[in-house]
């Protein structure tokens, strides 16, 4: 049965992606090839995705235009708005020439695998948004379900049948489009049990059988009997019968934890970090670079600073904004 959605937005969500962000920014700073960091990304990312289907509507071509102002174009602005301000960060703090700054420039156009440093984290972007169109427009015309399940089972199949798009086609594809064959299905499968098992997957018991399957996985990957990798943007992704379900179990566990949380002292601060994921999501690398000029933080202070500062130059952010709106700070006469 369908399981009716609301207007109003549900706390619990914003306390997973809270999670979520904060594993994102621990999985970038955390040691590479070590069991944990391999078993971040058997969820961080999918979770998003899932995240990003709950409330996709019908999209058709009549109201392709509406969904373009409205949804697509804003994500690009922000995109090219973060992008461009990180590069002319990158210029001061790494000293960086004339050419290297043109250069990054070009590789932002591009897209995808072309970035790293500042900005290795904006392929999440085109990705998502691309996703989000082609989801809304499935959903308009291909409006039942097992019909969107049989492809995005096919599409998930395709998405794993390759080592990676330069393999393939000598060169990488702008944007890390291709990935779109992953990440479509992993918000379907976010929109169906939003609307379809939202109250099994956020009840305790659930919780509970997700982290007695995560510590089952955690321990045959750490063993070598299993070989489960996702890593999505460069396209390393081992085990197409553990993705299509382990993440599913891992995310819906999650939201039956993130559902406990809320409310909570601790529930409130995600939360908040919950709101402002795309300035931690675009912001947190450029954090840790800035840091490590200054010595050799730990692991824990560069989480919190990836965290906490783009978190706060956010809310600066849209308090001068809104001052500036209001005709108050920095308004001109």
């Amino acid at each position: 049965m369908k399981v009716q959605s609301t207007h109003q937005r549900i706390e619990w969500i914003d306390v997973a992606k809270g999670l979520g962000i904060i594993a994102v920014v621990l999985g970038h700073f955390y040691p590479r090839h070590t069991t944990f960091y391999e078993s971040l990304y058997w969820w961080h990312m999918p979770l998003f995705f899932m995240i990003g289907g709950f409330f996709v509507k019908p999209t058709t071509l009549p109201t392709l235009r509406d969904y373009l102002q409205r949804r697509f174009w804003p994500m690009f602005k922000q995109y090219f708005g973060y992008g461009v301000s990180l590069i002319l960060l990158n210029f001061v703090v790494e000293q960086r020439t004339p050419a290297f700054t043109l250069d990054y420039l070009r590789r932002l156009l591009y897209g995808g695998t072309e970035l790293n440093g500042y900005l290795s984290v904006f392929w999440f972007i085109t990705v998502y948004a691309s996703s989000s169109l082609l989801f809304s427009l499935l959903r308009g015309y291909m409006p039942k379900v097992w019909h969107e399940a049989v492809l995005m089972a096919g599409l998930f199949w395709l998405g794993f049948s390759y080592p990676n798009a330069e393999a393939v086609l000598g060169f990488p594809i702008p944007g890390n489009l291709d990935l779109v064959l992953v990440a479509l299905p992993y918000m379907f499968v976010g929109w169906w049990l939003f609307h379809y098992a939202r109250r099994t997957v956020t009840k305790p018991w659930f919780m509970a059988v997700a982290i007695g399957i995560f510590v089952v996985l955690f321990a045959a990957q750490s063993r070598g009997q299993i070989d489960f990798l996702l890593y999505m943007k460069s396209h390393h992704l081992t085990d197409p019968l553990l993705a299509g379900w382990a993440p599913v179990i891992i995310c819906g566990g999650l939201f039956a934890g993130a559902k406990s949380l809320a409310g909570t002292f601790a529930g409130n601060w995600l939360d908040r970090i919950g709101r402002s994921t795309l300035p931690i999501m675009y912001g947190h690398k450029a954090v840790g670079y800035v840091l490590e000029k200054f010595g050799d933080p730990n692991i824990l202070v560069l989480v919190i600073a990836g965290v906490t500062i783009p978190l706060f130059l956010a809310y600066v952010g849209r308090y001068v904004w809104k001052r500036w709106q209001g005709g108050g700070l920095y308004a001109f006469s």
